[in-house]
């Protein structure tokens, strides 16, 4: 079937959420420790791509996205075309579709210093640095708008900044990947109808949470698999941004779209920061401004093509649309589920507080129960 997307992932659910046995875990940190070392110590000895004065000229960034989507067609297929424009002579290498490996690789590359820049999601940076997670909550954003904001104010600064003490990874912009919907065979407005529906999420634990979070039984499946289990109802649902739906042919198999909104998808566009020193501060300006202006590029083409699926699904009756869920609901008992007990629960209840003053998250000590650990059949996406 189709290659996963950068939807999943491959690295065990457990070292993504701290659920791997401890010396597992201790293990993956510490090679990325050692990448991070070794990586300095290769920088000082390797002249590729260099200018004068050992500034560098030419970097290499890989991911995982199709050649299709709206990340690489819209966003990196422009990248150099836009940088010409600043006259600086700095060029980008992009490797699409998993290239140079699958998320987890790209990572291990990256704070090795073997590839200059990476793009990933919050559920692996939250491996890192867990605060970061709460990007993948359920309804911890209202809206796209909302969580860009969120992405470059000052409460989201100091954890980005850690990310660049512990491993040496710079964020250099966070970019919308679009809102997530559920599909099911039959309508659902409210988390009470979701009670024991069998909802194929990601297997990473913050989206498993969130699904269970949105009131549904969530179950972690490999991204490949999803159109079977549905067909042959071994799931009785999915949830993904609009235009993967119609990528992967869900609504061959499903018979409503309901409009829930739970998750305003993100990726991160991420470089190495010795590379990023090394760069001509002229360089630097010059990227960080094109990757600025393809970020808002990519969220117009997302809300496009959102817009005219829906359109067209309307009018082709190809699939029953739920508009009327009750949300109100559904951000309630999301903001009871993740309002505690969560490395980020602190900066959830600070966001609903900001955008849904009528929703209340519980405060406290006490932690919330985790779901048990689910076998490695995917991850952030």
């Amino acid at each position: 079937m189709a290659r996963p997307s950068r939807h999943e992932s491959f690295l065990p659910i457990g070292a993504l959420t701290g659920d791997w046995p401890g010396l597992a875990r201790r293990q993956m940190l510490g090679r990325l420790a050692a990448c991070f070392i070794g990586g300095t110590i290769a920088s000082t000895l390797s002249g590729c791509g260099q200018g004068r004065r050992g500034e560098l000229q030419r970097l290499r960034l890989g991911h995982v996205y199709e050649v299709n989507s709206p990340t690489q067609r819209l966003g990196m297929d422009r990248l150099n075309d836009v940088l010409a424009e600043s006259g600086v002579g700095l060029r980008v290498s992009v490797y699409p579709a998993a290239q140079l490996g699958n998320e987890a690789e790209l990572l291990e590359q990256l704070v090795a210093g073997e590839i200059d820049m990476a793009i990933s999601g919050p559920s692996f940076l939250g491996m890192w640095h867990p605060p970061v997670g709460v990007f993948d909550a359920a309804y911890a954003f209202p809206d796209l708008d909302r969580m860009l904001a969120f992405a470059d104010g000052p409460l989201m600064a100091p954890h980005w900044q850690r990310l660049r003490e512990l491993y040496g990874v710079r964020v250099l912009a966070t970019w919308a990947y679009g809102v997530r919907h559920l599909t099911a065979n039959r309508p659902i407005r409210t988390p009470a109808q979701l009670k024991g529906f069998r909802l194929r999420m990601p297997g990473a634990r913050i989206f498993q949470e969130s699904g269970a979070a949105l009131g549904a039984s969530p179950m972690p499946m490999a991204f490949s698999e999803v159109y079977m289990a549905l067909q042959q109802g071994i799931a009785d649902g999915q949830e993904n941004p609009i235009p993967v739906i119609e990528s992967m042919g869900f609504l061959e198999v499903q018979k409503f779209l309901i409009l829930t909104g739970h998750i305003q998808s993100s990726i991160q566009i991420l470089i190495n920061e010795r590379s990023w020193q090394r760069l001509a501060e002229a360089s630097r300006t010059a990227l960080a401004a094109a990757i600025e202006r393809l970020g808002q590029e990519v969220l117009r083409g997302i809300r496009r093509e959102e817009a005219e699926l829906l359109a067209a699904w309307q009018s082709e009756g190809k699939v029953t649309i739920i508009a009327d869920v009750d949300e109100a609901a559904f951000r309630q008992h999301a903001a009871e589920h993740f309002g505690q007990g969560f490395d980020f629960s602190p900066l959830y209840r600070e966001l609903v507080a900001a955008d849904e003053p009528g929703v209340a998250a519980p405060s406290g000590p006490p932690a919330k129960p985790e779901l048990p650990a689910t076998p490695a059949t995917g991850g952030s996406r």
